[in-house]
Order: structure tokens, then C-alpha cells, then sequence
């Protein structure tokens, strides 16, 4: 497999891992060594509201373990919704978590017991023995937000439901650009907005040159009062300190090792720790999000009512040249053309956005497509790229101001006839 840049994360494996616990003590067998010890020692003040503040700790106190984990709490935000999960899960009642993201959330170069998502789900099961607990790992390697909040309805919320916990982790795959901001507060509000009231947390992510969206979506996990988990804060200064290096964390450009797993898992173990103690990081004063639609916008949510089409819930109008094919396990339900007279394939679709999931390749035999809404050229589609490995890429097509009716037609572009285009699903909001 040809090395792809850090932060377009390597190897698609897994989109969604499922599993449930409960009914009886659940035993993990790959719990982080050090969740049963004691948790992180706090020098804390009690605050007029009756709040534990978190204050600075004389260094010596703490083990640089722990001064590492602490520093990975950005924000402990409003904890409501956590701790009410936390009172179902005490009285025993079903509650699922979910973690979508890219690679480091699938879990990619290490087991699928040793990924921090499982990990931190294994803690959960063993302070929960007699609650059922479902697994929901949506993580899809390479993929950034813009994908994210495309397939959130069809790998977070279908599996079981709507989930109790989610975890939100896109800061290496993300770019700076206005799509990936738009893109990643539609998924937070998406998630924020669902009617069982999930209690969301943000996870910063870094590669070993430093590479983090983290300022633009803290901005976003600030502007909702949520949680922030930084991998990327409590890393750095472990390195800058002297108290591990890259090579203790990853064997790679960005992916956790199986000890680096473990820390991201101990990081957010002591977050749940500070829930249930009321130990507080940063602001602490965020109210709760009880009406999203009366919280004002950050960027510009247009996504946030994303649905997933592909051939099993979208029929062409023609289909020209194309088949139904398995593209890739995690989009089974495409279309693929490898040539012909470039008929191309168009359909009927009500939407207000439009966005097309495409197989991209670092080989010369995937071509350009053209899609035209309502008969106009609205995007170029390239397909080839040097960067590709046999991966899912979502591209912005159009958005109207308000959703219709539209004929949406894939072709070649001209001089293209010859080549391989693959549609994996189109994205749309209504």
C-alpha cells in the first residue's frame, strides 16, 4: 500500500464495528493498564456555585502520567447530559455509544480490542456490569467531516438508535477550508439536536508534525458548551516536557499504537472521572443546550439534515453505462462505469444540497466525470488523484436556497469515454 500523507489517514478497513455488553460483569482483557489506579490527583477549590474548580496542582503532586492527562482536558463543558447518562446506565437501563471520526477512531494499525473507542467502551461495561452497553464505532480511514456528515444518519444513528454518548474526532483529517467547518458544526448540532438528547464530546487529534483542526472546531465545541478532549495539547507537552516522545505514541504519522491508544483512552476515562466528581476544566460555566434551534450558527450548519443515497434507496432514471457493484464494503450499494458510449446515468432527486461520494484511485485509469443539475455543468469530478488509495471522497456538487426537484446526470468528461468512474452514494439535504 503506497504511504499516504498524514492527514489523509491510510487503509480502509471497518466503516462501523458493533457490539453490546451487559446482563452479567463484563471482563476486557485489554482495559489500559492503568484505569484501576487511582484517578488523577486534584488540588481543587470549591466554587460559590458548589462546583469542584480544578486549580494548578504543585507539579510534584502529580505523576507525569497524570500532568499529561491533565493537560488533555480542554474543557470539561456542561457535563447534564453526561452525568443523566451516566444515572440510565447506574439504573440499569440500554444506552449505546457512538464514536465517529477518521482512522484513529477505526482504530487503524492496531487491533480492533486495542482501538481507544473500545477501550474507553471496555471501562463502561466494567463500571456497568449489569447494564447493556452497544459498541458503535463509525470511523471510516481517510475520510474527513464533509463524509462524516454524510453518513452519520446511516452509521451513528441506524445501528441503534439513537445514541446515549457520542465522540466526535475528525481534527487530522479535516482541512481549513469553509466546507470542513460548515460540515463539522451540521454534524455537532445534527447530533446535538436529536430528540434523546446525547451527551456529545469533541476529541483533538495530531500528527507527528504537529497537524491539528483543532482551533476551528474548539471554536465550535466553545460556541455549544461541550466537552473538548486534546489529545493533541496533552501530547505536546509530554513531548516539549521531555516526558515521552512521537515514537511512544504512534509507528506512524498519526495513528495511536497500542500504548498510544491507551493513553487517548486514560484521557478520556479521567474526563468521565471529573463528570461524576464535578471537577471542572476551563470556562465551567456553559449553560445547557436544550434548543438547539435557538442557539445561533458559529460558521454556517448547512448540513445538518443529511441523508445517505445510494442504489438501494435511489433508482436512476437511466442508467446509460453504469452497473450496481460493491465498490468498496463500506459503501456496497454504488454504481460503476469502466467505459462505453458515455450515456452517462441520471436521476431524480429532491434536495437543497448536493453532495457525490466518488472511489478515487492513484491509477491513471479513473477518469474526470461531469455532473450537470438540470441540464448546467455544476462540478468536475476527478477521480484520479496521487494521493488515492482506493478510497471514498465527497464532493460538494450545488446548494439552492431552498430544497426541490432536480435531474442530476453523471457523464465522462470529453476525451474521458475511456475510463473508470465509481459512484459510492450522493449526500443530500432536504
Amino acid at each position: 500500500m503506497k504511504k499516504i500523507p498524514a492527514c489523509i489517514a491510510a487503509g480502509i478497513i471497518i466503516t462501523t464495528m458493533l457490539g453490546s455488553c451487559g446482563g452479567s460483569p463484563a471482563v476486557s482483557t485489554s482495559a489500559p493498564a492503568d484505569v484501576s489506579s487511582p484517578a488523577v490527583q486534584k488540588s481543587d477549590a470549591v466554587s460559590e456555585t458548589g462546583a469542584v474548580t480544578v486549580t494548578d496542582a504543585p507539579e510534584k503532586e502529580l505523576s507525569d502520567r497524570e500532568k499529561i492527562i491533565r493537560k488533555a482536558i480542554l474543557d470539561t463543558g456542561n457535563t447534564e447530559r453526561f452525568r443523566k447518562v451516566f444515572a440510565k446506565a447506574a439504573a440499569g437501563e440500554e444506552i449505546t455509544v457512538a464514536y465517529i471520526g477518521g482512522s484513529i477512531t477505526e482504530g487503524y494499525t492496531i487491533k480492533p480490542e486495542e482501538c481507544w473507542a473500545k477501550l474507553t467502551y471496555d471501562w463502561l461495561c466494567e463500571k456497568y456490569p449489569d447494564t447493556k452497553i452497544n459498541y458503535v464505532n463509525a470511523g471510516m480511514s481517510g475520510t474527513p467531516s464533509s463524509l462524516g456528515v454524510v453518513r452519520a444518519e446511516r452509521d451513528v444513528l441506524a445501528p441503534y438508535g439513537d445514541p446515549d454518548i457520542i465522540f466526535v474526532e475528525f481534527a487530522v483529517n479535516d482541512g481549513t477550508d469553509k466546507l470542513c467547518k460548515d460540515s463539522y458544526e451540521s454534524l455537532v448540532r445534527r447530533f446535538l439536536a436529536l430528540d434523546t438528547e446525547p451527551a456529545v464530546a469533541l476529541l483533538f487529534m495530531r500528527t507527528d508534525t504537529g497537524y491539528s483542526c483543532q482551533a476551528q472546531q474548539s471554536a465550535v465545541g466553545e460556541h455549544y458548551g461541550l466537552p473538548m478532549i486534546s489529545l493533541n495539547d496533552g501530547l505536546t507537552y509530554a513531548i516539549d516536557e521531555g516526558l515521552m516522545s512521537w515514537a511512544d505514541y504512534s509507528n506512524d504519522g498519526a495513528h495511536p499504537n497500542p500504548e498510544g491508544a491507551k493513553l487517548v483512552a486514560e484521557m478520556i476515562e479521567y474526563f468521565y472521572e471529573c463528570v461524576e466528581d464535578g471537577t471542572v476544566f476551563g470556562d465551567g460555566n456553559a449553560p445547557a443546550v436544550t434548543d438547539i434551534n435557538a442557539v445561533e450558527p458559529l460558521y454556517a450548519p448547512a448540513y445538518t439534515n443529511m441523508h445517505l443515497l445510494d442504489s438501494k434507496t435511489l433508482t436512476p432514471v437511466s442508467v446509460g453505462e453504469y452497473s450496481e457493484k460493491e465498490i468498496l464494503g463500506t459503501f456496497p450499494n454504488g454504481w460503476y462505469r469502466k467505459g462505453g458510449d458515455n450515456e452517462g446515468i441520471s436521476f431524480e432527486m429532491t434536495f437543497e444540497s448536493l453532495f457525490l461520494v466518488f472511489h478515487c484511485n492513484d491509477n491513471k485509469k479513473f477518469g474526470t466525470a461531469e455532473v450537470f443539475v438540470d441540464g448546467e455543468l455544476a462540478a468536475e469530478v476527478p477521480s484520479y488523484s496521487n494521493e488515492g488509495w482506493s478510497n471514498p471522497v465527497p464532493k460538494f456538487i450545488t446548494r439552492f436556497d431552498t430544497a426541490g426537484t432536480h435531474t442530476v446526470e453523471v457523464k465522462m468528461k470529453e476525451g474521458q469515454e475511456d475510463t473508470y468512474f465509481g459512484i459510492l452514494c450522493f449526500g443530500v439535504t432536504d
